[in-house]
């Protein structure tokens, strides 16, 4: 470990416990690719203010922070993640008026459309078969073809570079099709509040069964959902196809034969295998079809 983080173990463990700060610790394990290095050092927040908490230290320490949400839509590199790394289990949800809740961002989406659903309010149905954290949704703008995290966003609490806590609206945050300002600014996202509205629980049920439907013919296996975005127009998936990449393999890394926006880890798959099917992949809907593929998927930590 890098002598410059031995202070900043020994503020965590003095403010949250031995078993809650690991040094060198594996984060394969905790990203849905199966794939990745180690974190320098590794805390689990279980509340938002934990997670403040250990971000003001790592601020005061001068540590670089990375949180890590549900690890569903990310790519760790095999060389892993210096400084500090902060798994966020903060995952508190609670009612806010009538149709709303104020949701910790490292709180299931899965649980927060089962509550509403619950409650008997609707709009968050399309989140039921979504894997990963609200925080996490709201940083990416997570949704369907028809629905968004940002359509049913009221507010959000986010801790800036400067350690300064602000609560700010979706207008402010730069939505657009899987993507939101906070991608790049520095920000963590503490809490949001999210509103729907009232209906049968019946119509819930039934828009809730559509959704979990769609999401039962994509691929099985350790992935993290859809590489790329879908360019305007199209689809990432027909274009990868029809250059003839469904089933090319790297290591143990391979696009998916059911779903070319898909790579898959087979066994035993490096960060940089799936990395190198991206580029693959990119280079030659770039060569053949004339269009730059973005990653919906972010990477964290080292890479070459």
């Amino acid at each position: 470990m890098n002598a410059g983080l031995r202070p900043l173990e020994v503020a965590l463990v003095a403010a949250f416990g031995r078993e809650r700060v690991r040094a060198a610790a594996p984060l394969r394990d905790l990203c849905s690719w199966g794939a990745g290095g180690d974190a320098d050092l590794l805390f689990t927040a279980r509340s938002a203010e934990e997670l403040l908490g250990a971000a003001r230290l790592a601020r005061e320490h001068g540590i670089p922070l990375t949180v890590l949400g549900g690890g569903a839509n990310v790519l760790v590199s095999d060389r892993g993640i210096r400084g500090l790394v902060v798994r966020n289990r903060a995952d508190r949800i609670e009612p806010s008026g009538e149709e709303g809740f104020e949701a910790e961002s490292g709180a299931l989406l899965t649980a927060l459309a089962h509550l509403a659903s619950e409650a008997g309010i609707a709009g968050f149905e399309f989140l039921v078969g979504i894997p990963g954290t609200v925080g996490g949704a709201v940083v990416g703008n997570a949704g369907t073809k028809a629905s968004w995290v940002s359509g049913v966003l009221e507010s959000v609490l986010l801790l800036g570079p400067d350690g300064i806590v602000r609560r700010e609206v979706p207008v402010a945050l730069g939505f657009d099709y899987r993507k939101s300002r906070l991608q790049s600014s520095g920000e963590t996202v503490l809490s949001a509040l999210l509103r729907g509205r009232r209906a049968e629980r019946s119509e819930i049920l039934r828009r809730t069964a559509e959704f979990l439907e769609a999401r039962r013919h994509q691929p099985s296996g350790p992935s993290a959902g859809s590489v790329f975005r879908n360019p305007r127009g199209d689809h990432a998936g027909r274009l990868i196809e029809a250059c003839g990449l469904k089933g090319r393999r790297v290591g143990g890394a391979e696009i998916s034969r059911q779903h070319a926006n898909f790579i898959l880890n087979t066994g035993g798959a490096s960060a940089r295998d799936i990395r190198s099917l991206v580029e693959i992949a990119k280079a030659e809907v770039a060569r053949r079809a004339g269009v730059a593929l973005e990653e919906e998927v972010r990477y964290l930590g080292e890479w070459p």
